[in-house]
């Protein structure tokens, strides 16, 4: 990047490159490095490489430039002596470590400056700096999303990345989609139904998953896009006390019922009671149910005050 000339585009359309003295320097630092990284060349080339690197470094007098310069000298003088490359590797590498960082030093290449994200100088660091709680590194203030009425830093962009690749996502569709078929049913009774427009997405996946393990109370069948929820007394309003998971064959099938007493099992009848006993626990924590609950707890009781009085009367 800092070999790169400076670029911007015309009027119409061109773009126009040009280079400046930075962009040479960059340019010029950049084929020395990639000279002394070429593999197998003549002693010769590579001994003209090495002497052209050091006159570069030379230009600037420091602890780092004298490391390079004695490294050169120490390589030359191998290669004059016949040692075999093999043996050079460890210098080699070495050479081309130290020259990578002189050329990442914005005083000898001025064109790294803008490059460089942490500041040179430290005074720098104290004033421009925060601290991500979360990931418990100090970064810089284009790091974090702070908000124009915000007080505090919160977490850095990472953070929130990460915390939005790893959080589990709730796919409500096939939730939905049966919560919209039983509105629309409900609707149809025209008798005020209230209870399910009450019902939200979090509580009807709660009711299916949990309730009626995503399965049809008849046939087990566990195809969410096969399977409505219908009144379990299709006299009585919906609700999740009253209510069965069925496919729609099944659903057709059970509204068409006259005596669900007749019809179902014993025990087939008190599973689908202890479902909705455990339908209204789970409710009963909602403050907006509470009163449909009473309601639906009175008249359950008039209803079997009617069973009860219908019986002593037959006999």
């Amino acid at each position: 990047k800092c070999a790169q000339p400076r670029r911007w585009k015309a009027f119409d359309g061109k773009i126009t490159e040009m280079d400046t003295q930075n962009s040479l320097r960059g340019k010029e630092l950049l084929e020395i490095y990639r000279s002394i990284n070429t593999k197998d060349i003549p002693k010769d080339e590579r001994t003209s490489v090495l002497l052209t690197l050091k006159w570069t470094v030379k230009e600037h007098e420091c602890k780092l430039t004298q490391e390079i310069v004695s490294l050169i000298d120490r390589e030359i003088d191998l290669l004059s002596r016949k040692v075999k490359e093999c043996n050079l590797e460890g210098l080699r590498k070495r050479i081309s470590t130290l020259f990578l960082q002189y050329i990442k030093i914005p005083e000898f290449n001025p064109q790294v400056a803008g490059l460089i994200k942490v500041p040179q100088d430290p005074l720098k660091l104290y004033k421009n700096v925060y601290f991500c709680h979360s990931c418990e590194k100090y970064l810089a203030p284009t790091e974090f999303p702070i908000p124009a009425n915000s007080r505090t830093i919160g977490r850095c962009r990472s953070c929130y990345q990460l915390d939005n690749e790893a959080r589990q996502r709730e796919a409500y569709f096939k939730y939905r989609l049966i919560l919209e078929n039983l509105r629309k049913s409900e609707i149809d009774y025209q008798d005020d139904s209230k209870i399910v427009f009450l019902v939200q997405l979090p509580d009807m996946q709660y009711l299916i998953e949990n309730i009626w393990n995503c399965q049809s109370a008849l046939s087990a069948c566990n195809d969410l896009y096969d399977l409505v929820m219908v009144r379990w007394d299709k006299q009585l309003e919906w609700s999740p006390w009253n209510t069965i998971l069925l496919t729609k064959e099944e659903a057709d099938a059970h509204l068409k019922l006259c005596n669900l007493q007749k019809t179902y099992e014993a025990p087939f009848i008190c599973r689908i009671e202890q479902k909705h006993i455990r339908a209204k626990n789970y409710f009963a924590r909602i403050p907006a149910m509470s009163s449909f609950l009473h309601r639906s707890n009175n008249q359950s009781d008039v209803n079997s005050y009617k069973k009860h009085s219908s019986s002593k009367f037959k006999k």
